[in-house]
């Protein structure tokens, strides 16, 4: 994403809890300069994140994109697997938005990208941890247009379908439409100056979740256990 945005003109204010990463990424990035400057901060720390803000002149474009998936299993529930998940997914999205969001209304410009997921549409398997929090970025996204409209703040909200990271490496079933990080990137780009509130992708995989999340809750239900049941037999 930041590679995008970097072609397109941006200066980026890049942050990660991983140092290693984040160095690994700013040497990569060499060519473009001052153009991205690297932040290493967990979004759990509110008061950091609150420093890094105020060296911030101007910010036309806040991404939020904070998250982490671990598979839950609700018939063994571990309560860590649920805490982080909610701490970083969520809790981590609206720390870091609270930290922002004052150089954004005091310009009275700008928007902002609540990273969400298809999974926060309806209830998945294995997604009992995961999914809540990006159900709750949805709605969170939803609530925020209406106070932000006035302070000339778009939201919007991306929902993907699965994307090949190092979330999606521990996923031993098929996923259909995989995408590129680099794919997704350009999809998002080219849709943030639209009228559109929520841009979602792949279309296929897309479309079909959001017809099965309109089902009667037995029909989906049934639907999405016999897909994970056949991917699991696999």
């Amino acid at each position: 994403m930041s590679y995008q945005l970097l072609n397109h003109g941006y200066k980026v204010f890049g942050i990660s809890s991983n140092k290693k990463k984040i160095t690994k990424i700013k040497k990569q990035f060499y060519k473009f300069g001052s153009s991205f400057v690297e932040h290493c901060c967990d979004v759990r720390d509110y008061d950091e994140l609150k420093k890094i803000a105020e060296k911030i002149d101007k910010i036309d474009l806040l991404i939020l994109n904070a998250g982490i998936y671990i598979p839950a299993k609700t018939d063994e529930p571990i309560l860590e697997i649920y805490k982080d998940q909610n701490d970083i997914n969520y809790m981590g999205v609206i720390n870091s938005y609270i930290a922002f969001l004052k150089k954004m209304t005091i310009n009275k410009n700008g928007i902002i990208l609540v990273m969400s997921s298809i999974s926060g549409w309806i209830g998945l398997p294995k997604a009992s941890a995961y999914g809540p929090t990006k159900a709750a970025l949805r709605s969170f996204a939803q609530s925020a247009r209406y106070d932000l409209k006035k302070h000339g703040i778009v939201v919007k909200l991306c929902s993907p379908g699965f994307v090949k990271t190092s979330a999606t490496s521990v996923n031993n079933f098929y996923m259909p439409g995989l995408m590129e990080p680099e794919d997704v990137a350009i999809k998002i780009i080219k849709n943030l100056n639209n009228s559109k509130f929520e841009i979602t992708f792949p279309f296929v995989f897309s479309f079909l979740m959001k017809f099965i999340s309109f089902l009667p809750d037995k029909i989906s239900y049934y639907l999405i256990n016999k897909i994970a049941n056949h991917n699991e037999k696999k």
